[in-house]
């Protein structure tokens, strides 16, 4: 079993447009009115990733911006892959949509935790 670790988190606190208490560790964006939702499309852009748990509309939602975050897979992804956002906010490895960051270690599976290194293209 891989562990998956944090380092160097560039971390702000903005407020959650929804009730995110379920997605620790997903991909998140920011919606029109400056608020936090989940990345809930395969291929978002990845804004950050979710570090808390806001359990109702209005929290605070505390996002890793930069670094190196822990990260919830959607599928197994090999150590050195670059990771793409998947369905649901969870990650993937990358095949066309844009580039969330690199797998510093492996993920098991679906639903398993690895260690992201956040670097985004559009």
């Amino acid at each position: 079993m891989t562990h998956a670790y944090e380092a160097d988190l560039v971390r702000q606190a903005f407020v959650a447009d929804t009730d995110l208490e379920d997605y620790q560790y997903y991909a998140v964006e920011m919606d029109s009115d400056e608020e936090i939702i989940l990345a809930s499309d395969a291929g978002d852009f990845l804004f950050g990733v979710l570090q808390n748990e806001p359990d109702e509309a209005g929290k605070t939602a505390d996002v890793a911006l930069e670094g190196i975050t822990k990260a919830v897979g959607g599928a197994s992804i090999n150590a050195g892959a670059k990771v793409q956002v998947g369905a649901g906010g969870k990650f993937v490895t990358k095949t066309s949509g844009c580039l969330a960051g690199i797998a510093v270690t492996a993920c098991g599976g679906d639903g398993q935790l690895f260690s992201l290194k956040i670097c985004r293209d559009s």
